[in-house]
Parts: C-alpha cells; structure tokens; sequence
C-alpha cells in the first residue's frame, strides 16, 4: 500500500509552488504555476489554480490523490469570506481527505520557524509582517494591499525608483543614476516617454524595478540608499507593530525573512537591522528551515492529527544533507 501523502501549497502574487511529501516529511516532488493569490483575482479561480499545481505536482511524483491533508498558504486568505469560497473550491476538488487554507503569511512562518513561535516579515511583491506566540496568539502588521499599503516591497520600492527618475528629469530631484537605469530597463531613447511606457502596467513589472535600487545603492548613489532606508523604515514598523501585540516588545523572538526583497542580501538587510533597533524592537534574525508550501504542509498535517513532529525530523535530516531548503 502507497504511504499517505501530505501536500503543501504556497500562493502569492507572482507564482504558486505545490509540494507532495510522504507522512514521513520526505519530499516527494514540487510544481509550480502562475499566481494564485486571493487578493488579485477571484477565489475559485485562485482555488483552480492550486487544484492545477497540486495535480502537477502528484504527476511529478508519480502518485494520485486523494492525500492524507493539503494545506494552502495563498495571499488573501486572511479575510475570512474569502478563505471559505477557497476552502470550499477545494475541499470539492477531492485532492484530499483534510484541507485546511491560511493565509500566505502563516504558512511562511510555520515553514521558517517550523511551527514553532515567532514572526516572520515578508517582502515580495507585497509586504505583511506576521507572528504566533506561544499561546498560539496571532499577529499580523501590513499586508493591505498595493493602494493603502505594501510599505517595503518590491512594488513599493520600483514605484520610488520610477518616481525618483522623473524627478531628477524635471529638476525635482537629485541626482542620481536611477534616471539612466530605468532608460535602459524599458529601452526608451528618453525618459520623457516613460509616462506611455508604463501605462497599464501591473504591480508584477513595478515590483521588477526594485533591483535597479539595490544595485544604484551598491554604487553609492545617495537617492537609491535613501529609497532603501525609507523601505526598511516602513517594513521595521510592521515588525514593530506585531512585536508589541504580542508583548514582545524588550523580548528576543525569532524573525524570519522572506521574499524576493531579501534577495539582495545585506544592501537591505543592513538598514533593516538598523531601523528595529531605532524603533526599540531587537528580534533574533534566523534563517528559514523549510520553505512556505511545507509550512502549509505542516499546518494541513497537524490538522489532520498526523506525526508532524517525526515530519520535522525528516525535514530536517533532508535539509542537513543538502536537499530541500528553506531559505527565501
């Protein structure tokens, strides 16, 4: 008889990646597919979208459904509305005996942190700062979306960067090689075609000028390290924020980083750093031990009253020895 399978999914606005594991916590196989995030576009049709990398998923692993538990971590799953229309799409899609869905957030945390207390702060495409503590007290700080929030993410900063070059073009601004930067980034013979140039353009291609910020910051340009301060200012006080709803606020908890922002390493973790400690708040940076789709795994898994604890192991035996990590 085929061992149980447990499945894991982690959706946010850019990509959606599934993961089949055996009860045992051994990874099987992973897919991935466009977005679906809950936020961006309708729940069934963020719920379809799951229910298509999950079958991706068990043909790479050579497997068929139903599984033991299937746990979904999508963007938008925090409104309570919304999470039940996704639940439902997929609870009727027969994928598994147990579905649980939470938002993209808690399962970031409950893979970086494996189960286990803590806050993790995310930056990708959106930004939302998230914790649990040991009373299985949630908190969460931003996330609101690109119009009344995202403070620190990627869209957030490629929207600085496109302003900062307009306003040096009309001597709003400093100086800076932003202007030139974003020329080349839209091959444009000018700047003054820009305003056509983006028109319509998603949050997706706006978040995808923040690496010319990281890189002008590297150069020493003044304008690039001040967007990247404000960005790190903005994304602390979420960290901040949920820090002291849980009564954290002179205690050392873990922080977990994740998202694409992160990427560039300590040209934003350095400002990072030194905003918490402006705002009073010290957390402990860790890095995370498994990725997204196993944190929902592993909340799906403790829902289903399976062996998450010898899950755990395994994981952590695989990611010891080379395999599956997870690091943003």
């Amino acid at each position: 008889m085929a061992e149980p399978l447990v499945i894991g999914v982690d959706g946010g606005a850019s990509k959606t990646r599934a993961a089949v594991m055996s009860d045992t916590g051994r990874l099987l196989a992973t897919a991935t597919k466009d977005s679906s995030s809950a936020y961006h576009r309708e729940p069934e049709e963020a719920a379809g979208v799951v229910a298509e990398a999950v079958r991706q998923a068990l043909d790479q692993a050579g497997r068929r459904g139903p599984a033991a538990a299937l746990g979904a971590g999508l963007a938008g799953a925090d409104d309570p509305a919304i999470r039940g229309r996704l639940l439902h799409v997929l609870t009727d899609s027969h994928l598994a005996e147990v579905v649980t869905v939470d938002h993209d957030a808690a399962a970031a945390l409950a893979g970086g942190n494996a189960l286990q207390p803590g806050v993790v702060l995310i930056a990708g495409t959106g930004s939302v700062a998230f914790g649990v503590d040991t009373a299985g007290r949630r908190a969460r700080a931003g996330g609101w979306g690109p119009l009344l929030d995202d403070e620190g993410s990627g869209y957030a900063i490629g929207r600085a960067v496109l302003r900062a070059a307009m306003r040096t073009r009309d001597g709003r601004g400093e100086p800076t090689v932003l202007g030139e930067a974003v020329r080349r980034r839209f091959s444009l013979t000018s700047l003054d075609v820009l305003k056509t140039a983006v028109r319509g353009i998603g949050i997706h291609e706006v978040a995808a000028v923040a690496p010319l910020a990281v890189d002008a910051a590297r150069e020493g340009d003044a304008v690039a390290t001040a967007i990247l301060a404000r960005a790190a200012e903005g994304l602390a006080a979420m960290v901040t924020a949920v820090a002291r709803a849980l009564q954290w606020e002179r205690a050392e908890f873990p922080l977990i980083l994740s998202g694409g922002v992160f990427a560039a390493g300590e040209t934003v973790r350095r400002p990072l750093t030194g905003a918490l400690l402006a705002q009073g708040c010290e957390p402990t940076l860790v890095p995370a031990r498994f990725r997204p789709e196993v944190g929902a795994a592993l909340l799906a898994a403790r829902a289903a009253r399976l062996d998450v604890a010898a899950m755990i192991r395994c994981l952590d035996a695989d990611r010891s020895g080379g395999g599956e990590r997870g690091s943003p």
